[in-house]
């Protein structure tokens, strides 16, 4: 019988970390980062409680696993200025993300899936462009720019150190299986936890080394993303719709 993967996970008690421990705990073992909030866990999942922004600690909790999925992001209270905000983001998207990547290539780390944003590619949204994961960015948002360099280090890592690296460009992710408001037909912006866990999957099992931007989204977005070149790459296609196909 062959050992289970073990996964390092940042922002574990997100949204989408809620949904993966969930659906993915049948399949890996988990080695799990937790920022403030510390949700109930398993006692098998090894818990670190830290920034992703302290690089000695991100090094060492990435000592010994088969992957890595980093979630973690800056998350703002209400009323918290937004140049607080940007330097927030800074910290833990910019700052963070190159510790990840970093800690993850020291350890020989052959994966990393990389939770990045349609906000990347925000302007084209907002022209009503339809966008695949081969368009030059086009953020929309601090935020954006964040995960844009996100991304620019993805394929850094892939190109230079071989490691495979997969950015998930998620829409809106309530952490639902089924859709949390209507869609016009062929713009959906959902994504399920069902789906969303099935794609991590997909990109921790797919053929390695690869490099890959795919949007996360469910059924119903035609009009909106191209997601072909996840189905080529690791075989991903959604299951669950937000919205009529035109």
């Amino acid at each position: 019988m062959s050992r289970r993967k073990k996964l390092f996970i940042t922002g574990a008690a997100g949204l989408v970390g809620s949904a993966l421990r969930r659906y993915l705990r049948d399949r890996y073992d988990f080695r799990l980062l937790f920022h403030r909030t510390i949700p109930e866990t398993e006692p098998d999942d090894e818990i670190i409680v830290s920034d992703v922004a302290n690089y000695e600690n991100m090094v060492e909790a990435c000592e010994g696993v088969d992957a890595v999925i980093h979630l973690g992001i800056a998350i703002s209270g209400k009323g918290t200025p937004r140049t607080r905000y940007n330097q927030m983001i800074m910290e833990t998207n910019i700052q963070g993300t190159y510790n990840v990547f970093e800690a993850a290539r020291i350890h020989g780390v052959p994966k990393v899936v990389f939770a990045s944003t349609n906000h990347v590619t925000g302007f084209y949204e907002q022209e009503g462009t339809r966008t695949g994961g081969d368009v030059m960015v086009r953020p929309d948002s601090m935020y954006g720019v964040s995960k844009a360099y996100g991304e620019a280090l993805a394929r850094h890592y892939h190109d230079a150190f071989g490691m495979s690296c997969y950015c998930l460009r998620i829409a809106n992710f309530p952490n639902t299986d089924e859709v949390n408001r209507e869609y016009e037909t062929g713009k959906n912006r959902w994504l399920s936890s069902r789906d969303c866990s099935e794609l991590v999957h997909c990109c921790l099992e797919a053929p390695h080394p690869q490099f890959g931007i795919f949007y996360a989204v469910s059924q119903g977005a035609d009009l909106k993303w191209d997601l072909s070149n996840a189905k080529q790459l690791v075989g991903w296609e959604p299951q669950d719709r937000g919205s009529p196909s035109p």
